[in-house]
């Protein structure tokens, strides 16, 4: 007998394996995904390209955490703050502001980019709870779901963490299904890893860790070998613990005591336990407790401490958590505005009030009618083992304990209703299978058992006696009302009815009596040309709110059109704290009549100049800084024009060049510290006037140049530029 060699064929890279398989899923299989995360992707950009939204709830603290990371003064932060907070969002929003160049605009996009990545992690983890038909249901709700388009253009740290413990769960169920075919522990230590990094970013899941690790070791037979239920959750546990290890090890050398994440807990347990003191001035005492482990300890023996005194504190914090947790509650960063003075246009409240309160609801109770009727796989209902154990086996008993442990820290502690981002994972696969495949079975109920019908009806009216009787009905209608009467004063003067319009504005100021409704009034009134009627609008928007820059700039603009300076003045002083939101505002909104001069920093030149800091007196001048990139408006007709420009730039390096540009037309120029007149020629060209210089530090400024004032003037046939 030859034998005869036998050839191999090479086995195929990892990657081009998951090519062939990608290549041989049919079309229909992936392409609805594919379509929800393009249209979830579409809506976070939309939400996210108006101009930089107000910061509000954590967003500031954040947002100044990160910003001292960058300027390397560490987590300075927390030497005077109630509690230490959980590291990851923080280092996450850095890295983004650092990748943005310090622009906080651009720094939502990496966040933008997660919660696209969790459309799609969703609906993956949906096919392996209830199966593929109501993963891509589930990719669509979470898609549109406006919790999640929101909190995409939100400094917050909900969207990473909902990454991170999606990711979790999927790699723990991956190994759970391939188990028996020898899957490897590399899940598990993926999944340890990313399950810890979602409690480095809100250390609530840290007790989902461990119950993880529980549920692991349920996942072998009896008979199975002893190493075999000890080596998977280990490999948690020790994954988990080795990536929380070096903040751990952080703080231990920072203050001395093992801070394993964060101290949140400690301030909970005081303030959310009926404490004696109030809110301010239980942040005032912790305030001045240096050493992040003390406060933590005094915080929490003033809580526990009340507890003693009253333990039945926790029984009466349960239904208010609860109604906390699940009401409808229109909080200041529900709709993403620039300021939180605007009213929300009529199709962004409409699409809030459906994909957002109605779409809720609809998740809540299909995830609990799937939660009660979805069966458990049948693979373990074949398995030999007792029911019980089988089913804790579950992939549903994996959901149940991370809605178990996440939902009863929240009742023990301190409820709020952005905390239902973290449950929306879970609950979105359950309400999507119900959406798909429960509508047939409800027939068979009647002969079933009824405690499933009988659970569902009590938890059902839980949620509706936490919700409909707290929700904001009347705040509702009256958005629906103003925005209905705007729109159709839209429609009236489409149609050339400028009266009717004038009036239904009127209307729907005068039903809201919001600053935002009449400074539209008188918005409208200017462009139809009465100004009489647009300054009493104006002065009414400002009367209720006096803080909010929108209504004096428009005031002062119309006073400044009108020729009354001093009042104009006096309107751009306005009552702000802060004259860079002024210039900011004005530049974007105000519709400026054309000028060919510019007295920078008179107070009249709102609108006028951007990228500046707050007019200051200078070597004899009121005069401006620009922050390294100023724009100016300056017109002078069509044709070639000549810039003369006031500038001087006292820099502690000496003189500098700046560039000034007119379209796409630019001119160095060298600058003296001191002031210096130069002139400029430019051929036709649009009529802003660009300054670019290099810049330094002064102070926690970013300094440029110093502008005085600026004036074109049509100049045929000229070339060549000059200084004096």
């Amino acid at each position: 007998m030859i034998a005869t060699q036998r050839t191999e064929r090479p086995r195929a890279g990892a990657l081009q394996h998951a090519y062939h398989r990608l290549r041989d899923i049919p079309l229909p299989t992936y392409w609805p995904l594919l379509a929800a995360v393009a249209l979830g992707l579409a809506l976070r950009l939309i939400i996210w390209r108006g101009p930089l939204h107000q910061l509000a709830n954590d967003e500031v603290e954040y947002v100044t955490v990160a910003r001292d990371l960058l300027a390397g003064r560490g987590w300075v932060f927390y030497d005077h703050y109630p509690w230490l907070r959980a590291p990851l969002y923080n280092l996450f929003l850095a890295a983004s502001l650092w990748l943005a160049q310090g622009n906080l605009h651009l720094a939502a996009l990496p966040n933008i980019l997660l919660s696209t990545a969790n459309i799609a992690l969703v609906a993956r983890l949906a096919h392996r709870l209830v199966g593929r038909r109501a993963a891509l249901l589930a990719g669509m709700i979470m898609a549109v779901l406006w919790t999640n388009v929101t909190f995409a253009s939100l400094y917050m740290a909900e969207t990473l963490c909902t990454f991170w413990l999606t990711a979790g769960m999927l790699c723990l169920l991956r190994w759970a299904r391939g188990r028996r075919a020898g899957a490897s522990l590399w899940w598990l230590v993926a999944g340890g890893t990313a399950l810890a990094l979602a409690a480095l970013t809100r250390s609530a899941v840290l007790p989902f860790v461990g119950l993880s690790a529980v549920w692991l070791a349920l996942q072998h037979q009896r008979g199975a070998g002893q190493w075999r239920r000890v080596a998977a959750p280990a490999a948690l546990l020790l994954a988990a613990a080795l990536t929380i290890a070096p903040w751990a090890a952080r703080n231990y050398l920072a203050y001395g005591r093992v801070i394993p994440i964060e101290t949140g807990l400690g301030y909970n347990m005081w303030a959310f336990n009926e404490p004696r003191e109030e809110l301010p001035a239980i942040g005032r005492a912790l305030k001045q407790i240096a050493n992040p482990a003390e406060r933590n300890d005094y915080a929490m023996a003033r809580g526990m401490e009340r507890l003693r005194e009253d333990p039945a504190i926790l029984a009466r914090k349960l239904w208010p958590n609860w109604v906390y947790l699940t009401r409808i509650k229109p909080i200041e960063d529900r709709f993403v505005l620039e300021s939180y003075y605007l009213d929300v246009a009529l199709p962004q409240f409409v699409a809030g009030i459906v994909l957002d309160d109605m779409l809720y609801l609809a998740v809540a109770l299909g995830a609990l009618a799937g939660l009660l009727w979805r069966p458990t796989h049948a693979a373990l209902a074949r398995a030999r083992r007792g029911r019980a154990l089988a089913w804790a086996a579950s992939p549903k008993a994996l959901a149940l304990l991370w809605l178990g442990s996440s939902i009863g820290s929240m009742l023990l502690t301190h409820g709020e209703g952005r905390y239902r981002h973290f449950l929306f994972p879970v609950l979105i696969p359950y309400a999507a299978w119900a959406m798909r495949s429960l509508r047939p079975r409800w027939r068979g109920l009647g002969a079933a058992t009824l405690a499933r019908p009988a659970a569902f009806a009590l938890c059902a009216g839980l949620l509706a006696l936490a919700v409909l009787p707290t929700y904001p009905y009347a705040w509702a209608g009256q958005n629906l009302a103003r925005g209905g009467r705007q729109l159709a004063g839209n429609v009236a003067l489409a149609f050339g009815s400028q009266q009717a319009a004038l009036d239904l504005y009127r209307q729907a100021a005068e039903q809201s009596q919001s600053s935002d409704a009449f400074r539209r009034l008188g918005d409208l009134a200017q462009r139809l040309g009465m100004p009489e009627q647009a300054e009493q609008a104006y002065r009414k928007s400002r009367s209720l709110a006096r803080m909010w820059v929108a209504p004096s700039a428009s005031l002062a603009n119309l006073l400044r059109a009108k020729g009354d300076a001093a009042q104009a003045v006096d309107a751009f002083d306005g009552f702000h704290s802060d004259e860079r939101d002024m210039l900011d505002w004005s530049w974007r909104n105000l519709p400026v009549a054309d000028r060919s001069a510019l007295d920078v920093g008179d107070g009249l030149d709102f609108g006028y100049v951007s990228g500046v800091y707050p007019a200051e007196q200078t070597q004899g001048a009121t005069a401006r800084w620009t922050n390294g990139r100023a724009l100016l408006r300056l017109s002078a007709g069509a044709g070639p024009v000549r810039l003369r420009i006031r500038m001087a730039a006292p820099h502690p390096t000496g003189q500098v060049a700046a560039t000034v540009c007119r379209g796409a037309t630019c001119q160095e120029v060298a600058l003296d510290p001191t002031w210096r007149v130069y002139t400029l020629f430019f051929p036709a060209s649009s009529d802003m006037v660009e300054i670019r210089s290099p810049t330094f530090q002064g102070g926690d400024r970013t300094l440029g140049v110093l502008l005085d004032w600026a004036d074109l003037t049509p100049e045929p046939g000229q070339l060549a530029s000059e200084e004096r």
